[in-house]
């Protein structure tokens, strides 16, 4: 088994493939807990900030700086629980079982305090890595993309999930950078297209921001790339260990006990 984790290469459009598999046969329970935990909160966050950048027009640029801050924090937050909550759907699916959204929601508010510490410390660490030179920082980030479904499957200490995850991407960490860039495309056309459809409706305003730009199109292109990130981190994590260590989805099953 070691040899045949050690030569085999992490197959892309396997993982692209079974991604959007996921997202199909999952997308009503997807759909509602990407705008619970990623659509609501943006919304509300846009929104307040409209209303507070306007009111503060012409003034210091403190409260926008304010909200801008505390936008990014509710942001992660809610978006760690996401991650959580997709990530063990994706495995339940994968393992054959249909999670309903209270169990997925409940699954991944277990998991936040962990996983907000992950996030934490992988986000610092890949910070300082991109100060000193881009390529280690990238890297970094790479070695430690499935930190968190390690944990949350594997039960994992919060150290531990960072080195299970350096060995499972130990040398395929290319060809998931590779993936990764086609996500973000694939991201940024999503982001394209909603901007586009938003600047043709953007005819109602509060406070002189757009409406819809800003409780409706940020929210739906933060849902659909929460989505895309936590199903791709989930379902590349199932991949390298089927590759890495000769098992399926079937053997994960301990994450359900």
């Amino acid at each position: 088994m070691s040899d045949v984790g050690a030569s085999a290469k992490l197959d892309i459009g396997r993982v692209i493939q079974e991604l959007f598999a996921v997202l199909g046969r999952n997308f009503a329970t997807f759909a509602i807990l990407a705008v619970l935990l990623g659509g609501v909160p943006t919304a509300i966050v846009y929104g307040l900030q409209g209303n507070v950048t306007a009111a503060s027009a012409g003034a210091a640029f403190g409260p926008q700086m304010v909200w801008g801050f505390v936008g990014a924090l509710v942001a992660g937050a809610f978006g760690l629980i996401l991650q959580g909550t997709i990530i063990y759907a994706t495995v339940g699916d994968l393992n054959n079982r249909k999670l309903s959204v209270a169990e997925s929601l409940s699954a991944g508010l277990r998991v936040f305090l962990p996983i907000l510490v992950i996030g934490l410390l992988a986000t610092l660490a890949a910070m300082l890595g991109a100060i000193l030179l881009i390529v280690p920082g990238m890297m970094i980030a790479i070695a430690w993309c499935v930190a968190v479904p390690s944990y949350v499957v594997e039960r994992t200490t919060i150290m531990g999930s960072f080195g299970r995850s350096a060995e499972l991407t130990r040398g395929n960490r290319w060809r998931i950078f590779g993936m990764f860039c086609l996500l973000i495309v694939a991201i940024l056309l999503i982001e394209m297209v909603v901007m586009i459809f938003g600047g043709l409706t953007n005819f109602v305003t509060v406070s002189g921001f757009p409406l819809v730009t800003r409780i409706f199109v940020m929210p739906l292109v933060n849902v659909a790339s929460g989505l895309l990130g936590a199903v791709g981190a989930a379902v590349l994590y199932v991949e390298l260990r089927r590759i890495k260590d000769g098992v399926g989805a079937e053997s994960l099953a301990a994450i359900f006990d």
